[in-house]
Protein backbone atom coordinates (compact mmCIF):
# COMPACT_ATOMS: atom_id res chain seq x y z
CA UNK A 1 0.00 0.00 0.00
CA UNK A 2 2.83 2.69 0.60
CA UNK A 3 4.17 2.22 -2.72
CA UNK A 4 0.85 2.59 -4.07
CA UNK A 5 0.66 5.87 -1.86
CA UNK A 6 3.43 7.35 -3.09
CA UNK A 7 2.46 6.62 -6.95
CA UNK A 8 -0.68 8.24 -6.55
CA UNK A 9 0.63 11.07 -4.63
CA UNK A 10 3.08 12.05 -7.26
CA UNK A 11 0.16 11.98 -10.05
CA UNK A 12 -1.41 14.99 -8.22
CA UNK A 13 1.15 17.21 -8.85
CA UNK A 14 3.70 18.13 -11.91
CA UNK A 15 6.91 17.36 -9.50
CA UNK A 16 7.04 13.56 -10.81
CA UNK A 17 10.25 13.28 -8.72
CA UNK A 18 8.69 12.91 -5.33
CA UNK A 19 10.16 10.26 -3.00
CA UNK A 20 8.31 6.79 -2.17
CA UNK A 21 9.10 8.01 1.70
CA UNK A 22 6.17 10.49 1.28
CA UNK A 23 4.35 7.83 1.33
CA UNK A 24 5.06 6.29 4.78
CA UNK A 25 5.23 10.04 6.88
CA UNK A 26 1.65 10.93 5.63
CA UNK A 27 0.40 7.37 6.93
CA UNK A 28 2.67 8.62 10.04
CA UNK A 29 1.49 11.73 10.90
CA UNK A 30 -2.19 11.11 9.28
CA UNK A 31 -3.71 10.39 12.88
CA UNK A 32 -2.38 13.79 14.31
CA UNK A 33 -2.65 15.62 11.57
CA UNK A 34 -7.05 15.04 11.63
CA UNK A 35 -6.98 14.60 15.42
CA UNK A 36 -5.80 18.93 15.32
CA UNK A 37 -8.36 19.45 12.24
CA UNK A 38 -10.75 18.03 14.67
CA UNK A 39 -10.06 19.72 17.84
CA UNK A 40 -9.48 22.93 16.40
CA UNK A 41 -11.78 23.24 13.08
CA UNK A 42 -10.35 22.81 9.47
CA UNK A 43 -10.51 26.55 8.79
CA UNK A 44 -9.54 27.28 11.84
CA UNK A 45 -6.59 24.67 12.60
CA UNK A 46 -3.20 27.35 10.92
CA UNK A 47 -0.81 25.98 8.96
CA UNK A 48 1.38 26.32 11.88
CA UNK A 49 -1.07 24.02 13.87
CA UNK A 50 -1.01 21.71 11.42
CA UNK A 51 3.10 21.25 10.59
CA UNK A 52 3.15 21.32 14.52
CA UNK A 53 1.64 17.94 14.41
CA UNK A 54 3.92 16.49 12.19
CA UNK A 55 6.42 16.43 14.68
CA UNK A 56 9.47 15.07 13.48
CA UNK A 57 8.32 14.68 9.83
CA UNK A 58 7.37 18.63 9.58
CA UNK A 59 10.18 19.57 7.74
CA UNK A 60 9.54 17.12 5.00
CA UNK A 61 5.41 17.49 5.21
CA UNK A 62 6.17 21.28 4.96
CA UNK A 63 8.27 20.69 1.64
CA UNK A 64 5.59 18.68 -0.06
CA UNK A 65 1.73 20.41 1.44
CA UNK A 66 1.61 23.90 1.17
CA UNK A 67 -2.21 23.59 2.34
CA UNK A 68 -4.45 21.41 4.83
CA UNK A 69 -6.69 20.80 1.71
CA UNK A 70 -3.63 19.72 -0.20
CA UNK A 71 -2.73 16.98 2.50
CA UNK A 72 -6.75 16.18 3.46
CA UNK A 73 -7.33 15.36 -0.10
CA UNK A 74 -3.77 12.74 -0.36
CA UNK A 75 -5.25 11.27 2.71
CA UNK A 76 -8.59 10.52 0.56
CA UNK A 77 -6.85 9.81 -2.69
CA UNK A 78 -4.72 7.31 -0.99
CA UNK A 79 -7.78 5.64 1.17
CA UNK A 80 -10.33 5.20 -1.56
CA UNK A 81 -7.29 3.96 -4.54
CA UNK A 82 -6.34 1.57 -1.76
CA UNK A 83 -10.29 0.06 -1.77
CA UNK A 84 -10.90 0.02 -5.75
CA UNK A 85 -7.83 -1.20 -6.47
CA UNK A 86 -8.45 -4.20 -4.60
CA UNK A 87 -11.93 -4.26 -6.12
CA UNK A 88 -10.44 -3.67 -9.71
CA UNK A 89 -8.13 -6.65 -9.50
CA UNK A 90 -11.37 -8.43 -7.97
CA UNK A 91 -13.92 -7.51 -10.99
CA UNK A 92 -11.49 -8.31 -13.67
CA UNK A 93 -10.65 -11.99 -12.49
CA UNK A 94 -14.42 -13.06 -13.78
CA UNK A 95 -15.72 -13.69 -17.19
CA UNK A 96 -19.81 -12.90 -16.86
CA UNK A 97 -21.64 -10.32 -14.74
CA UNK A 98 -23.36 -12.28 -11.92
CA UNK A 99 -20.07 -13.46 -10.46
CA UNK A 100 -17.99 -9.88 -10.89
CA UNK A 101 -21.12 -8.24 -9.06
CA UNK A 102 -20.88 -10.90 -5.91
CA UNK A 103 -16.76 -11.05 -6.04
CA UNK A 104 -16.57 -7.21 -5.25
CA UNK A 105 -19.56 -7.00 -2.88
CA UNK A 106 -18.01 -9.54 -0.80
CA UNK A 107 -14.42 -7.87 -1.37
CA UNK A 108 -15.62 -4.96 -0.40
CA UNK A 109 -17.32 -6.25 3.02
CA UNK A 110 -14.37 -7.34 3.76
CA UNK A 111 -11.86 -4.72 3.11
CA UNK A 112 -14.26 -2.64 4.96
CA UNK A 113 -14.75 -4.95 7.96
CA UNK A 114 -11.06 -5.78 7.82
CA UNK A 115 -10.10 -1.72 8.16
CA UNK A 116 -13.36 -1.69 10.85
CA UNK A 117 -11.89 -4.33 13.19
CA UNK A 118 -8.12 -2.95 13.20
CA UNK A 119 -9.53 0.75 13.56
CA UNK A 120 -7.47 1.55 10.69
CA UNK A 121 -10.82 2.93 8.83
CA UNK A 122 -11.46 5.32 12.01
CA UNK A 123 -9.11 8.47 10.51
CA UNK A 124 -10.97 8.18 7.27
CA UNK A 125 -14.37 8.23 8.53
CA UNK A 126 -13.34 11.51 10.43
CA UNK A 127 -11.90 13.40 7.64
CA UNK A 128 -15.14 12.03 5.20
CA UNK A 129 -17.22 13.58 7.90
CA UNK A 130 -15.52 16.20 7.59
CA UNK A 131 -15.38 16.63 3.55
CA UNK A 132 -19.23 16.90 4.00
CA UNK A 133 -18.71 20.80 5.49
CA UNK A 134 -16.19 21.93 3.02
CA UNK A 135 -16.86 21.86 -0.57
CA UNK A 136 -13.61 21.80 -1.96
CA UNK A 137 -12.81 18.63 -0.15
CA UNK A 138 -16.35 17.43 -1.12
CA UNK A 139 -15.55 17.91 -4.83
CA UNK A 140 -12.21 16.40 -4.87
CA UNK A 141 -13.71 13.13 -3.08
CA UNK A 142 -16.60 12.85 -5.41
CA UNK A 143 -13.82 13.05 -8.39
CA UNK A 144 -11.63 10.20 -6.81
CA UNK A 145 -14.92 8.23 -6.12
CA UNK A 146 -15.93 8.64 -9.92
CA UNK A 147 -12.68 7.60 -11.29
CA UNK A 148 -12.90 4.19 -9.01
CA UNK A 149 -16.25 3.48 -10.22
CA UNK A 150 -15.45 4.00 -13.89
CA UNK A 151 -13.81 0.46 -13.61
CA UNK A 152 -17.50 -1.29 -12.93
CA UNK A 153 -18.52 0.64 -15.63
CA UNK A 154 -16.33 -0.94 -18.24
CA UNK A 155 -17.36 -4.51 -17.02
CA UNK A 156 -20.55 -3.12 -17.62
CA UNK A 157 -20.10 -2.34 -20.83
CA UNK A 158 -17.71 -5.55 -21.35
CA UNK A 159 -20.22 -7.89 -20.30
CA UNK A 160 -23.38 -6.08 -21.36
CA UNK A 161 -24.69 -8.89 -23.59
CA UNK A 162 -25.59 -10.51 -20.75
CA UNK A 163 -28.32 -8.13 -20.22
CA UNK A 164 -31.93 -8.28 -21.71
CA UNK A 165 -31.51 -4.68 -22.32
CA UNK A 166 -28.09 -3.12 -22.30
CA UNK A 167 -29.59 0.50 -22.13
CA UNK A 168 -29.99 -0.40 -18.50
CA UNK A 169 -26.44 -0.69 -17.77
CA UNK A 170 -26.23 2.88 -16.42
CA UNK A 171 -29.20 2.26 -14.08
CA UNK A 172 -27.66 -1.15 -12.97
CA UNK A 173 -24.56 0.76 -12.27
CA UNK A 174 -25.91 3.21 -9.88
CA UNK A 175 -27.75 0.61 -8.05
CA UNK A 176 -24.68 -1.13 -6.75
CA UNK A 177 -22.98 1.89 -6.59
CA UNK A 178 -25.59 2.91 -4.05
CA UNK A 179 -25.69 -0.92 -2.71
CA UNK A 180 -21.28 -0.49 -1.90
CA UNK A 181 -22.28 2.96 -0.24
CA UNK A 182 -25.41 1.40 2.13
CA UNK A 183 -22.83 -1.90 2.91
CA UNK A 184 -20.26 0.93 3.73
CA UNK A 185 -23.27 2.86 5.96
CA UNK A 186 -23.97 -0.52 7.86
CA UNK A 187 -20.18 -1.86 8.18
CA UNK A 188 -19.48 1.83 10.12
CA UNK A 189 -22.22 0.99 12.41
CA UNK A 190 -21.21 -2.45 13.45
CA UNK A 191 -23.31 -5.25 11.71
CA UNK A 192 -21.38 -8.32 11.23
CA UNK A 193 -20.20 -9.96 8.07
CA UNK A 194 -23.09 -12.59 7.46
CA UNK A 195 -25.56 -10.03 8.04
CA UNK A 196 -24.21 -8.08 5.40
CA UNK A 197 -23.38 -10.81 2.78
CA UNK A 198 -26.91 -11.25 3.03
CA UNK A 199 -28.02 -7.90 2.12
CA UNK A 200 -25.28 -8.46 -0.40
CA UNK A 201 -26.98 -11.20 -1.57
CA UNK A 202 -30.22 -9.70 -1.77
CA UNK A 203 -29.07 -7.11 -4.04
CA UNK A 204 -27.96 -10.09 -6.51
CA UNK A 205 -31.71 -10.69 -7.00
CA UNK A 206 -32.26 -7.40 -8.56
CA UNK A 207 -29.82 -8.06 -11.05
CA UNK A 208 -31.11 -11.22 -11.78
CA UNK A 209 -34.00 -9.72 -13.26
CA UNK A 210 -32.36 -7.84 -15.77
CA UNK A 211 -29.93 -10.82 -16.90
CA UNK A 212 -31.43 -12.93 -19.98
CA UNK A 213 -33.28 -15.73 -18.97
CA UNK A 214 -31.75 -19.63 -19.91
CA UNK A 215 -34.27 -19.06 -22.63
CA UNK A 216 -32.92 -15.80 -24.06
CA UNK A 217 -29.35 -17.40 -24.04
CA UNK A 218 -30.31 -20.29 -25.75
CA UNK A 219 -31.75 -18.45 -28.63
CA UNK A 220 -28.04 -16.45 -29.55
Amino acid sequence: MTSALALILSSMSTDQNKPEALAHIIEEVMDDCIRVFVLKGLDACSMEDFYEACGPHRTYVEQHFTTKHEFCAAVMLWWLNSIFAELKSTISLHSNLHSAIEAVLYEFIDICVGHRESKHGDKFCVLDNMALFDEELLAKFAMYYQEGVKHFRLKFMDLKSELRDPDDIEKLLIFYVMILEGLYVLIRRGFSRNMLFEYADMSLHTLEFYEKRSSDKATD
